[in-house]
């Protein structure tokens, strides 16, 4: 059953996709702006650390209960039901075009060799908090990969990954509802508020992250995505996000993030004595290639996932 969730909840979103402007979207901005209103919005000083907690038990738990109750009548009273929820809230909150629209926007700019469309399109894809005007060709390429790979994580993978817990349907509003939040309630500049939300978000996507990278560097470049995955993930202040990303860039083999910076004499002698590995940079610069080897790195993962599926629902069948 669940493998057929997904892969109608696949096929109907490719043919009408659940954008950022969908009704399911602005409900849950709306429902987690109301939450962090009522918990840290009356105060000057924002939430209190309690106050952050509840905040983000009352935005997460609340309505994963209600999608796991329903889940559970349904499969209890009529499991055909229980089957079509299934589809419904994989559909719903399976984002794959949220990511993948944006990406195509920019390569297909790139790919015509217009450079200010493409700056134009990755703009409008992070928003206000990017100042795309002077980027060159290769930093829109490599932010555009770095956002795409990601969106390929936190809209596909992690909420494969929920999906499959026994929570079901609720795993997935779960870790979508915590991923948002973590990123909207930082915008509201409550500090307990944005970090109570990132660290209940960094509970829930340690194990996934490491999975998405473990796939990548199966379907990818294998050697590149484990050299990156331990040494290169400082690159980026995000544990999680470097943890894929270094991972993505090494399946690649394209170099992704700040470029590492050259230690200095004194700092080279104490590894050596240390015995300490020299850490250097991998791969090629990204170019228009890069974009289209990225599109087959996520595909080739989201067969992998499917074809193990699968076989796990086929086992279960004939055990």
């Amino acid at each position: 059953m669940t493998f057929f969730s997904i892969l109608f909840a696949l096929i109907a979103e490719q043919y009408r996709p659940v954008t950022a402007s969908h009704w399911i979207a602005r409900m849950s901005a709306r429902w987690l702006d109301w939450v962090a209103g009522e918990f840290g919005g009356k105060s000057e000083a924002g939430a209190s650390p309690i106050g952050a907690r509840l905040a983000c038990m009352a935005a997460f738990i609340l309505p994963t209960f209600f999608v796991f109750i329903v889940y559970v009548v349904c499969m209890v009273t009529y499991p055909i039901l229980g089957f079509i929820w299934n589809i419904i809230i994989a559909y719903l909150f399976f984002g794959f075009r949220q990511f993948s629209h944006s990406f195509t926007l920019v390569h297909e700019a790139i790919e015509s060799h217009d450079l200010p469309a493409a700056r134009a399109a990755l703009g409008e894809w992070y928003g206000p908090e990017l100042d795309t005007s002077s980027l060159t060709e290769t930093e829109v390429i490599s932010l555009a990969l770095e956002r795409a790979i990601i969106g390929s994580h936190r809209h596909v993978f992690g909420v494969l990954f929920w999906f499959l817990m026994p929570m079901g349907p609720a795993g997935v509003v779960l870790y979508r509802l915590a991923d948002t939040a973590a990123q909207r309630w930082s915008r509201r500049g409550d500090f307990n508020l944005s970090e109570a939300a990132r660290h209940f978000f960094y509970v829930l996507d340690w194990i996934p992250a490491r999975i998405t990278a473990m796939g990548f560097a199966i379907v990818g470049n294998f050697e590149g995505a484990v050299y990156g995955w331990r040494y290169l993930t400082q690159k980026w202040g995000d544990s999680l996000s470097g943890v894929i990303l270094a991972s993505g860039s090494g399946a690649l083999g394209v170099r992704l993030g700040e470029p590492l910076s050259e230690p200095d004499s004194d700092e080279a002698l104490r590894m050596a004595e240390a015995g300490e590995p020299l850490v250097y940079e991998v791969g090629m610069e990204p170019t228009e290639r890069t974009m289209r080897s990225a599109v087959g790195l996520v595909w080739r993962l989201v067969i992998a996932w499917m074809a193990l599926l699968l076989m796990l629902t086929i086992a279960v069948w004939l055990g």
